[in-house]
């Protein structure tokens, strides 16, 4: 008996459906599903409908997805902790500068008070020695002022200032180039104690 060679080429025939499902796909000619199919399928380079649907159930069944974010996080994780230290020695700077400044505002307070007690003491100076004169007698007029002095219970510029007005009101007997009156000396006195007051 011969065999038609047709039939040896001819795949076995398989079910004609699994789990209900043919393998004619009805997409309805023009509608949205259709449309959808044609540019999924032109985009992802498929010729044939066959092809297209292979490239899908291969995508379902060995979905590539990267779900593996461990070296993004350890990266942040990184980034923050380094974050972190640069915020914490900008906190210690920033600690430093404020302790300068209390000590900066401290010296100049300091310096204030200096400048403000060194005026006031040019100023006590400057009042108690207006009309001073200030003398520094040779060794034995010291020891002879002070020896009267003690005499008298009195201070030797008490004395000096006692021989000078008398002397100013004696032209005959003293060594100045000129003499005053006692009027004009109680006048000199009077005006100077009104700029006192």
């Amino acid at each position: 008996m011969s065999e038609n060679p047709e039939n040896t080429n001819k795949p076995e025939a398989g079910p004609v459906k699994f789990h209900g499902f043919s393998a004619q796909i009805n997409l309805s000619p023009g509608s949205e599903t259709h449309r959808r199919f044609g540019e999924l399928a032109y985009e992802a380079g498929a010729t044939t409908a066959r092809s297209f649907i292979e490239t899908l159930m291969n995508a379902y069944e060995n979905p590539h997805v990267d779900t593996d974010n461990s070296e993004v996080i350890a990266n942040l994780e990184d980034q923050i902790k380094n974050l972190n230290t640069h915020v914490d020695r900008l906190n210690v700077e920033l600690g430093e500068k404020e302790s300068e400044i209390d000590n900066l505002k401290l010296q100049l307070a300091a310096a204030r008070n200096d400048a403000n007690e060194n005026a006031a003491k040019a100023q006590q100076i400057q009042t108690s020695t207006e009309g001073c004169i200030v003398i520094k007698p040779n060794p034995v007029s010291a020891y002879f002022l002070k020896e009267m002095a003690k005499r008298q219970g009195t201070t030797p510029a008490k004395i000096l200032e006692r021989l000078f007005i008398d002397d100013l009101q004696n032209p005959r007997a003293n060594n100045l180039p000129y003499s005053v009156t006692a009027s004009r000396i109680r006048e000199v006195m009077d005006e100077l104690k009104q700029q006192q007051n």
